[in-house]
């Protein structure tokens, strides 16, 4: 029923019943930065102490209430550890101490800082001390956008102190007191840190809205080697009881599986199977030619062409053809 003739092959094209299907990939969108910036009409808050002071440091006496006062821009009520705050203020109280050294910390829950007070002997009156007052600070300039570099500044970040970043978008990121984009979504983001700490706790908190801008990256498209098909699939002639079809090997093809299905060629739901492969001693590359007799006048069939391997089995992943028939009265 079947034969196989080589003839001469035409330009190559995807025509007839054949498709070549192939696999669709969602692209993961990317971004590449141009600069980040303190947000329009924002202006960044710095939670910190600046110092702690006392009223008096000279010619005091032992046991007497010492008066000490945070300096700063503490946002939250404050806390004293050991000292007593005064209800509704930035002062606490501690007694004066009568030698060696005390210490007293405070906290708005976010900045923090301390102070160390040693007494000595005050050397006009025997009875009484003089202090002196270390203090324990770390403190954040208001940031600042540097538009050469597209970056924000937070300045020097002084010896033992660290910076950490909170609540920023991934793609942004702090090293030296610079606040850098490099492949965050564009956008404006709120709420960002940046902490300032060092190892005995004195911590001062920065918090500013930030807009980061940006270009999507366009993606290289992935190159997929092509599935094994067959193409340019069309019916040469057709009358009532034969039919002559046509179709070209795609790269690496050079066989093929037919099947068959119609009146008379379908047995029990199988269709009749051919295989067929190109002999390139008999003519032009790539192109093969079917003959199918001994069809019934007025039906039709369908034909499938699958690209094959010499042993007769379908090729990893290959594209099935379809080419259909209708046989005259």
């Amino acid at each position: 029923m079947f034969k196989k003739v080589v003839y001469a092959a035409v330009p190559l094209a995807v025509l007839g019943g054949f498709t070549v299907a192939g696999a669709a990939h969602a692209a993961t969108l990317t971004y590449s930065d141009t600069s980040v910036s303190v947000a329009d009409n924002t202006t960044p808050v710095v939670d910190q102490f600046t110092g702690i002071t006392a009223a008096s440091t000279t010619d005091l006496t032992p046991g007497t209430s010492l008066t000490l006062t945070a300096a700063g821009n503490a946002l939250g009520t404050l806390k004293w550890t050991g000292a007593t705050a005064v209800s509704g203020t930035d002062t606490a109280t501690l007694p004066v101490p009568a030698s060696g050294s005390v210490s007293a910390a405070v906290t708005d829950g976010a900045a923090a800082a301390s102070v160390t007070i040693v007494a000595v002997a005050n050397a006009t009156t025997a009875t009484n001390v003089n202090l002196t007052l270390t203090t324990d600070t770390v403190t954040l300039p208001v940031a600042k956008t540097n538009n050469t570099t597209g970056a924000v500044v937070f300045g020097t970040v002084p010896a033992g102190v660290t910076e950490k970043l909170g609540n920023a978008p991934v793609g942004v990121a702090l090293s030296n007191g610079v606040l850098s984009a490099t492949n965050a979504v564009p956008g404006v983001y709120k709420n960002v840190t940046v902490t300032a700490s060092n190892s005995n706790g004195a911590t001062a908190v920065e918090t500013l809205a930030i807009d980061v801008k940006g270009t999507v990256v366009t993606p290289t498209p992935p190159v997929h080697a092509p599935r094994p098909h067959l193409y340019h699939g069309h019916v040469i002639w057709v009358n009532n009881n034969d039919a002559e079809i046509g179709w070209n090997y795609g790269p690496g093809v050079t066989c093929a599986l037919t099947r068959t299905f119609g009146y008379g060629f379908t047995v029990y739901g199988s269709p009749h199977q051919g295989f067929t492969c190109f002999n390139p001693d008999k003519g032009v590359p790539n192109g093969d030619i079917g003959y199918w007799s001994g069809l019934a006048a007025g039906h039709g069939y369908d034909i499938q062409l699958i690209p094959a391997g010499k042993d007769r089995q379908p090729l990893p992943n290959a594209a099935t053809g379809w080419i259909y028939i209708r046989t005259t009265s």
